[in-house]
């Protein structure tokens, strides 16, 4: 099969340089692995209106271009225009951004000699927003005779329209010709012809202009109700392919730079040396909480965080900070978006549930807020003002106890009506904390239930938005974990779920042998340097398609 050599990939946004969720993680995580394969990647992406000191800069008729280099992966950064303007996903920006950067490909493409660009053998794009840019990048490619394969990657189905007028206002010519590979056949259609296929949603028209189109988990693309061959359609099935996420997460790496931050405040707080779990969770409560440096918790969007200001009240204090707890206890973590998919609401309805069994339970709640959850962030501070010993949110980014909470957890909560893949699972694990997950998406094929595969396991499924099941669930692992932390087989007596019960008797040690299970399955299973060689099967795939499109 051909190999790449070279790969571009399109993207909204990408960490070092923006990130607002998880997407932001995977073309620069993935891209840095196949680097290290030997691929050069480019990452072309809206500049958004950050500052930088660009490594490069150059014009062409209609884009500026910051060229930066981050760890051997080379960064293109788009602006000019609206595409200078920050706000990455503002509703009254957000579609100008996207016409903006496909014709800013375009234009790459077109001019690629006067950028000292060599055109790739693939463009690998990223969810709805780079669909008009796969579009001008196929036309471009055709125009100048070019073969680059194309792949599209779906991330999260949003069901985005598309309509004629949209493409026409992204100057793309829709009587324009071009060829695709439709059912297993190559055709030659017009733009308007390819929309009509694609019965106007952008995530079908993305994967039908594509040679191969990727998503995240065997679930998200088969089995989920609302997944992608049940939303977009089983005719698309033999395109498809699944790339699983990763993470870069080590257990021995995070603790050491849990530790080089708080080392001195553990010791004096006599937390152990190395520290235990329940010395590290016993100082995130009663004292890392209180000692979040100025800035933190850092809400990116001045109009949220006003917001959220005029509505904080003890146990918040005026800046979004949160007072401590006073006793130490069973700790639950989230994080993650404040959205509906995310199902925090399901959770602040189960907590009430937990706390009438396990009343010392605390849960830590790590939550970055997007607009549109104004509705889950208020229910959120009401339910950390009514249970003021069991319960802290915090709105926002905050790395001094990010990493902290998830070595000193018990367990962590992922909730989601809805879930492609999982990455706060991930994390979760690679810290040895086990996950009570909903049954959908990734978080399917990632959490490997305890009652099932027992000391394999990494944690317990429940059905999506049911705060009843969920709560007996969370209330049955920390028991669990706290039986194993304390040593006390009594505590295993008030597990509810008779088969969790049963395993737990069988082996005093289980909670310990799932927090290594964790460990062990990201370690062995979800390393980006998998996900990197998964994504060059596809690229090789995608390669001999594009040669069948392009005889």
């Amino acid at each position: 099969m051909s190999k790449a050599r070279e790969v571009w990939m399109v993207t909204f946004e990408s960490k070092p340089y923006v990130k607002v969720g998880g997407l932001g993680e995977v073309p620069p995580n993935l891209a840095v692995e196949l680097a290290s394969l030997g691929v050069n990647v480019t990452i072309v992406m809206p500049r958004h209106g950050i500052e930088l000191d660009c490594d490069e800069e150059f014009r062409l008729t209609h884009t500026s271009i910051c060229a930066k280099v981050w760890r051997g992966v080379r960064f293109l950064l788009l602006g000019g225009g609206v595409l200078d303007k920050p706000g990455v996903y503002d509703p009254a920006t957000m579609f100008d951004k996207v016409v903006k950067l496909a014709q800013g490909l375009r234009e790459l493409i077109l001019r690629h000699e006067d950028a000292g660009l060599r055109l790739p053998d693939v463009i690998h794009f990223h969810d709805w927003h780079s669909v008009y840019s796969l579009l001008h990048a196929k036309l471009a490619l055709e125009e100048i005779g070019v073969r680059t394969a194309l792949v599209y990657h779906i991330h999260l189905l949003t069901r985005e329209r598309v309509t004629e007028d949209q493409l026409r206002s992204a100057g793309i010519d829709l009587s324009a010709e071009h060829r695709i590979v439709f059912r297993g056949k190559a055709q030659r259609v017009t733009v308007s012809e390819a929309l009509q296929m694609s019965r106007g949603f952008a995530e079908r028209l993305g994967s039908i202009e594509s040679d191969v189109f990727v998503t995240v988990s065997e679930s998200y693309l088969k089995v989920d109700r609302d997944g992608v061959l049940n939303t977009l359609g089983w005719d698309l099935e033999e395109k498809s392919a699944v790339v699983y996420n990763g993470t870069d997460w080590e257990y021995s790496k995070v603790l050491k730079e849990v530790l080089d931050r708080h080392e001195p405040a553990l010791e004096k707080e006599g937390a152990g040396t190395p520290p235990s779990r329940s010395g590290l969770r016993r100082y995130l409560l009663l004292r890392a909480l209180a000692d979040m440096p100025p800035g933190e918790p850092k809400v990116p969007d001045p109009r949220i965080r006003a917001w959220l200001e005029e509505r904080y009240a003890p146990p918040f204090l005026p800046d979004g900070r949160v007072e401590p707890f006073r006793t130490d206890g069973p700790l639950a973590i989230m994080t993650g978006r404040v959205a509906r998919q995310k199902g925090v609401d399901v959770l602040a309805d189960a907590v009430p549930h937990v706390l009438r069994k396990l009343g010392g339970a605390k849960f830590l709640l790590l939550l970055l807020p997007v607009w549109g959850g104004e509705e889950y962030f208020q229910q959120l501070i009401d339910l950390a003002r009514d249970y003021p010993e069991n319960v802290r949110v915090i709105f926002g980014v905050a790395p001094s106890i990010y990493k902290l909470a998830h070595v000193a957890a018990d367990l962590s909560v992922v909730p989601s009506r809805w879930e492609p893949f999982g990455i706060a699972a991930l994390e979760a694990m690679a810290s040895g904390t086990p996950v009570v997950a909903s049954e959908v998406g990734g978080l399917r094929e990632i959490v490997l239930d305890v009652r099932k595969h027992g000391a394999a396991g990494t944690g317990l499924h429940v059905p999506p938005d049911d705060p009843y099941e969920l709560a007996w669930a969370i209330t049955d692992l920390l028991l669990l974990m706290e039986a194993t932390n304390s040593r006390n087989i009594r505590l295993v007596e008030e597990i509810g779920d008779e088969k969790l019960r049963k395993r737990a008797y069988g082996d005093p040690l289980l909670g310990e042998k799932v927090r290594k299970a964790c460990m062990r399955r990201v370690r062995d299973e979800f390393s980006w340097e998998k996900s990197a060689r998964r994504a060059l099967e596809v690229y090789a795939r995608a390669i001999n398609a594009m040669e069948l499109r392009l005889p």
